[in-house]
């Protein structure tokens, strides 16, 4: 059986999409603050078809404390988890469909929890770095009309793409603000090292060299771990619908 990705901790999948398809430009996507745990799909290329069965664009797909969410967003998402299975080498079946579809659809609950958590809260997105990210992907594009046939592929507007940036925005100060994660200890750094040498085919780089990384990426998981733990306690109050 498959193992599942950790999805859940992913926000705004959906924006990727549109930063993968710029121009086929050596451009990278920026980092978001909390990758997954972490399978990295910002640099990686949505299928232009996918074997999956979507939905229509404008269907909705899940209603989350009466807000629907359609079609559109969801695709964006299923298909780079598709994506990400691809690369790992598992071919679509029903098996990976079904958890493709269970992924996605974590994803766009548990952003949509955390941004209706942090709306009550007050946060708001800055203007200027609104417009400053929105530049820099815009900056991928050799284009204008680039950028608008990426955004027809993935059924968005430009406005769409803004009212996400600002929405990961919020995101983003939300964890950073929000989310208290356990502190990484030294043993689970060595433990960590540790495990890494047996299992390597290569013989391993230094502790000294790889302790920086190995500590940022536990640090990463147990902020993930918490952000997933927020997301489950938010949702025991919250009204889901799914519509697929």
């Amino acid at each position: 059986m498959i193992k599942k990705m950790k999805f859940a901790f992913t926000p705004f999948l959906l924006l990727l999409t549109l930063g993968a398809c710029s121009d086929n430009e050596d451009t990278t996507p920026e980092e978001t603050t909390e990758p997954e745990t972490t399978e990295e799909v910002a640099g990686e290329t949505a299928p232009a078809e996918s074997s999956l069965e979507l939905p229509a664009q404008e269907e909705v797909v899940v209603v989350v404390d009466g807000e629907e969410i359609s079609g559109n967003v969801y695709n964006s998402v299923a298909r780079q988890l598709e994506t990400t299975l691809a690369a790992q080498g598992h071919a679509t079946s029903d098996e990976t469909a079904e958890m493709v579809k269970e992924q996605a659809m974590s994803v766009l609950v548990g952003n949509k929890v955390i941004l209706n958590d942090a709306e009550q809260k007050g946060y708001v997105a800055n203007e200027d770095t609104v417009k400053e990210r929105l530049e820099e992907l815009k900056g991928q594009f050799e284009t204008a009309e680039g950028i608008d046939e990426a955004l027809k592929e993935t059924g968005f507007i430009l406005e769409d793409t803004e009212v996400q940036l600002r929405e990961q925005l919020v995101y983003e100060e939300y964890v950073a603000e929000e989310i208290k994660a356990d502190r990484v200890t030294d043993e689970e750094v060595k433990e960590a090292y540790e495990g890494f040498v047996e299992t390597s085919e290569k013989e391993a780089p230094a502790f000294e060299e790889m302790e920086p990384t190995i500590r940022q990426s536990l640090e990463q998981q147990k902020t993930q771990d918490a952000v997933f733990t927020r997301i489950e306690k938010l949702k025991e109050s919250a009204e889901v619908e799914v519509k697929i």
